[in-house]
């Protein structure tokens, strides 16, 4: 009698039908996740896999707690400063929270630019700090008004420059004006520039000025080849403790002129930052 076949609880029919079952539950995904790839995340809200872009002007105006990534370095970087503007000329009805932009991101080439806008009375965003305690609510600002506070993070080297470019922001224009026309067209530094190109050249030096004890304090002195910038240590019962001098060239290189490393009796405001002494 030939062999029988051990009995089986599963038909010849079965196994077509597992395998199907098979193929669909692994294409929709029971097997495992989809790999989107390295570094891809599948954001709240997006589970498409496709990255939010942080990059664009709506992600500034958008949820702050979001914003408060460094998101606002993907927008900067792809846009100018008079791209900014344009952005919150089209959207004067919004507030624009801005962290910090990149080193340099306002150029002299920017600045002139900007130059032409000072005047604007279009209306535009308001632009706020994130640890300002003020926030605009129902307010406007102006094309000019924002150009202003472009060229005042130009001269300061830091955007915003301010909390908020409304309601702590004063701009003199005729001031403005008179700083393009001596310093600003020519690319030459101005006096508290040229302080703070040495202050970023010597990082020991950011403490100064101070009303700390014992005090410290920075005398400046404007020549026709730039200007002579001299930090002051302050003594108690001495006029002067100890002093550092530099120029800072109208092509804005800093060279040391001179140190006092020693009491002398000069007081402060008869102290020549040329001489260093």
């Amino acid at each position: 009698m030939p062999d029988t076949p051990p009995p089986s609880s599963l038909s010849s029919g079965t196994f077509p039908v597992l395998a199907t079952l098979a193929l669909v539950l692994f294409c929709a995904g029971c097997f495992g996740t989809p790999d989107t790839g390295k570094g891809t995340a599948v954001l709240p809200g997006n589970e498409t896999g496709q990255v939010e872009d942080l990059c664009t002007f709506d992600h500034l105006i958008g949820d702050a707690e979001l914003h408060l990534t460094k998101g606002d370095a993907c927008y900067f970087n792809s846009h100018t400063p008079m791209d900014f503007l344009d952005d919150l000329r089209m959207h004067p009805d919004t507030q624009v929270m801005v962290i910090d932009v990149p080193d340099n991101w306002i150029t002299h080439a920017d600045a002139e630019l900007l130059m032409q806008e000072i005047d604007s009375p279009e209306t535009a965003a308001p632009v706020v700090s994130p640890i300002s305690s003020y926030w605009p609510f129902n307010r406007t600002s102006t094309v000019g008004n924002e150009a202003l506070f472009l060229l005042e993070g130009y001269r300061t080297g830091k955007y915003p420059p301010g909390l908020c470019s409304i309601s702590y922001f004063e701009p003199n224009r005729t001031e403005v004006r008179l700083w393009w026309d001596t310093h600003g067209k020519w690319n030459f530094p101005e006096e508290r520039e040229s302080v703070r190109i040495v202050q970023d050249s010597h990082p020991e030096l950011k403490g100064y000025p101070s009303d700390t004890f014992p005090p410290r304090s920075i005398r400046t002195e404007k020549t026709p080849e730039g200007w002579y910038v001299a930090f002051i240590q302050e003594g108690s019962g001495l006029p002067i403790l100890s002093a550092r001098c530099y120029c800072v060239g109208n092509d804005r290189n800093v060279t040391l002129t001179g140190t006092v490393n020693h009491s002398i009796m000069v007081m402060v405001q008869d102290f020549s930052p040329k001489r260093c002494g």
